[in-house]
């Protein structure tokens, strides 16, 4: 392996701190099956697997990307060390001590870890925007803007859920509910989806970033929507502006790339998964968004919200994953990438397809679907995990 020079250096340590954030939001994804077996079998609330999976995976996943495309995108150093490990490890023990103080009832510990959580979201927000601000290039700082947003909409959501879990019996609690929801499933993952699509999606079809003057509306759009959703507070209806608002925002950086890179990436399963995925998250968006508009109240949860989950969220994951981890594994990276690339009409109709008959109720074609597609998905990994190992290799940074 040739001697690292300072830009490789640079990427290799952006790539150890996405590998050390995705096994950790792996562990969760893990407790979050084991928890849902077991809710299944004996009853019980979904809130615990739901959380662990949203709450954890999900969040230190953004945490490990985030941080990874930020530094290789805008060529700049990474966050010491020290604190990228702080800041890891207070998302993990935080939220893993609001699950074990919710379910057995222990309001100072949902406290303790509602507050490490929000402290490691705000970490997060100073490892990106420290690392945006050292940096000669300004071609991610849109991006970054996005991402930055999603973690101010983060933080106020945590801490709604942090009053939620220790004083389950407030009289705002519904009101509460509703915005809590909204900033961490819209405002959180949302943004930072959206935020990411402009450099990730064009990736994925090898081409440069497309984008251009949609997006700098897009993100004016989407942290007014933010601000909407925080005001719901006082008016409920105002969620429901925010929502739409940042649908909005969505369609118009998704439809932006798509109207001039169609050609390029419909025949690759990474652009296909992660727009396949935002189209889902954006109609779910717009619909969700009328509704609390005209009902002022939370949205009850459906076949069509786990269908969501399950094509939106879970195909974007799925896409960005099957984008990254060839990358994060090295050479012979052309080959790897063939591996998570090939077949792809197989993940893209299982994945739809169980989406699909969950939303009109047909629960056992929906879970045969889901086994197959993760089935599918986990012999790619270990296909390419258990390769060769070479040099490390730089995402594209167009």
């Amino acid at each position: 392996m040739r001697p690292l020079t300072p830009d490789r250096g640079r990427v290799v340590e952006s790539h150890q701190i996405a590998r050390a954030a995705f096994v950790s939001a792996l562990v969760f994804a893990v407790i979050a099956v084991g928890w849902s077996v077991y809710v299944l079998v004996a009853g019980g609330s979904w809130w615990g697997p739901l959380h662990s999976f949203l709450a954890d995976t999900v969040l230190l996943a953004i945490s490990g990307a985030s941080q990874m495309f930020t530094i290789t995108w805008s060529s700049t150093l990474p966050p010491s060390r020290a604190r990228v490990s702080i800041q890891r490890w207070l998302l993990i023990v935080g939220v893993g001590a609001v699950l074990v103080g919710v379910t057995l009832e222990i309001p100072r510990l949902v406290w303790i870890g509602g507050v490490a959580a929000v402290a490691g979201v705000i970490v997060l927000a100073w490892n990106l925007y420290t690392a945006v601000r050292r940096s000669l290039l300004r071609r991610f700082d849109l991006s970054a803007r996005f991402y930055l947003t999603a973690l101010a909409a983060g933080a106020v959501g945590i801490s709604l859920g942090t009053f939620m879990g220790a004083e389950p019996g407030s009289s705002a609690y519904a009101t509460v509910r509703l915005v809590h929801a909204n900033l961490n499933l819209v405002g959180l993952v949302g943004l930072t989806i959206i935020g990411t699509l402009p450099t990730l999606l064009p990736t994925t079809a090898y081409s440069r970033a497309v984008s251009s003057g949609e997006a700098v509306v897009a993100w004016w759009m989407a942290s007014v929507g933010a601000v909407c959703i925080v005001l719901g507070l006082r008016l409920p209806e105002m969620v429901g502006v925010g929502v739409t608002a940042i649908a909005l925002a969505g369609v118009l950086i998704l439809g932006g790339i798509l109207l001039k890179l169609w050609d390029k990436g419909r025949h690759k399963l990474t652009f296909l998964q992660i727009s396949a995925g935002s189209l889902w998250l954006v109609g779910w968006g717009l619909t969700q968004g009328v509704a609390v508009l005209i009902s002022g109240t939370m949205v009850p949860f459906s076949g069509w919200t786990a269908a969501v989950v399950v094509a939106g969220v879970g195909q974007v994951l799925a896409g960005s994953l099957a984008y990254l981890i060839p990358v994060l594994k090295g050479s012979p990276f052309v080959a790897n990438r063939g591996i998570m690339e090939s077949r792809g009409w197989f993940p893209l109709f299982t994945a739809n397809g169980a989406a699909l008959f969950l939303g009109v109720g047909i629960p056992w074609m929906a879970v045969t679907l889901l086994g197959l597609w993760v089935g599918d998905f986990a012999i790619r990994v270990f296909r390419v995990v258990l390769g060769h190992v070479g040099d490390v290799v730089a995402p594209s940074e167009g």
